[in-house]
């Protein structure tokens, strides 16, 4: 690639992370303060604020240091003890991987219910298995499996799990900010979340809404994990009871977090989610009348992060990404697992959840798609899009 080509303007539009606004990268710029600053304290202070407004929640947040998955493997090591019955729901790539994370803690293989990668979890299933187990203590599932563009019934899921007496733990870590989420009124136990995706920031953190049931099953739990970087105890008693931290802070990760926090309470979560729905919206058209197939079922289920698009016959998808990035500077992703090379991922999440970028994607999509020798029509699917715009 030529110098020329590296200096255009690159668009990542990918599965996470994406590109992000011009004043979240400036607050990462920031001079570093020492964690025990008082600036630095009423800042951590603010962003988690900020943060429990976006979960919807009275209780507590915690901002993990480290990337999203860490909120996610503590959620099962401190909440799941030895001999736990777990419910692992299972409708693409990281929904099948949280098993691992139960078997790890409870000390035998989780319950699943598992639907194909095209399809959402059926509540009606959940309550078929709660019933007839009667003894379930966690349930895990993921809100948007982004990995396959689906998205699953959350709240009915953790309404259930809550009247049968089990624990829920959601996967956030893409649709929180883009989607509606209410850990409060939902009964969503421990709800983890991702600053690279709809928040708009970068990665590095791991967000964790915690239920009283949740802190309440830690505390019970007859090795309480604790000094320990998994350790969500740690931070309940040390940092928000005692005011000192477990270990020395990202202190650069929380001032562009608490930017891109900020921008979502300026813009108000209804818009933001608006804007989300709408560029989903407007990719799927444009997706769509270029003569291409959504991976997802149905539109029902499909998430407003990403625009799972099936790769077409004959087209070689990594040929393909490879194209839209070197040659019209958008970069996108495929999917993981079993599901790689049958599709590309345009990414619509935070600041680029904008028509302008998604329009901006759909024509690097049809021209490296004509590049290829696949017949499309230039303009179709930006037309298409601007037509719901």
């Amino acid at each position: 690639m030529s110098k020329a080509a590296r200096d255009r303007v690159k668009y990542t539009m990918s599965a996470g992370p994406v590109s992000i606004h011009d004043r979240v990268r400036q607050a990462y710029g920031r001079q570093v303060l020492y964690h025990y600053d008082p600036e630095f304290h009423d800042l951590f202070d603010d962003t988690v604020d900020k943060l429990r407004s976006l979960f919807q929640t009275e209780g507590d947040a915690v901002v993990m240091q480290g990337e999203a998955v860490l909120g996610l493997e503590a959620a099962s090591a401190c909440a799941v003890a030895p001999g736990d019955k777990c419910l692992n729901l299972v409708s693409g790539v990281y929904g099948a991987g949280y098993a691992r994370h139960f078997e790890a803690h409870s000390g035998q293989p989780p319950l699943q219910i598992k639907v194909p990668y095209n399809e959402a979890i059926d509540p009606a299933q959940v309550e078929t298995v709660l019933k007839r187990e009667g003894d379930i203590r966690a349930v895990a599932m993921v809100h948007s499996e982004t990995p396959s563009g689906t998205v699953n019934p959350v709240k009915e899921i953790c309404l259930l799990a809550k009247h049968y007496g089990a624990l829920t733990i959601v996967d956030a870590v893409s649709s929180l900010g883009g989607m509606a989420m209410e850990v409060e009124a939902w009964g969503v136990d421990l709800c983890i979340a991702g600053p690279h995706k709809c928040i708009g920031a970068a990665p590095g953190s791991a967000l964790v809404a915690v239920s009283e049931d949740a802190w309440q099953a830690m505390r019970a739990h007859p090795n309480p994990r604790r000094r320990s970087y998994l350790s969500l105890l740690d931070w309940k008693e040390m940092w928000l009871e005692g005011r000192r931290f477990p270990f020395t802070v990202f202190v650069g990760q929380i001032g562009g977090l608490n930017e891109a926090l900020t921008m979502i309470q300026e813009e108000g979560l209804e818009a933001s989610i608006d804007r989300h729905t709408q560029a989903a919206r407007m990719c799927r058209a444009g997706v769509l009348a270029m003569g291409l197939e959504l991976w997802p079922a149905r539109e029902e289920i499909m998430t407003t992060c990403v625009t799972a698009v099936k790769v077409p016959e004959g087209i070689d998808a990594s040929e393909l990404m490879r194209l839209m990035r070197e040659r019209y500077r958008v970069v996108v992703s495929g999917s993981l697992n079993e599901l790689a090379g049958t599709m590309i991922r345009i990414g619509h999440m935070g600041y680029m959840a904008q028509p302008e970028f998604v329009e901006i994607a759909l024509s690097a999509l049809e021209q490296a798609l004509r590049d290829l020798g696949h017949p499309v029509n230039l303009g179709q699917g930006v037309g298409a899009a601007l037509a719901v715009r």
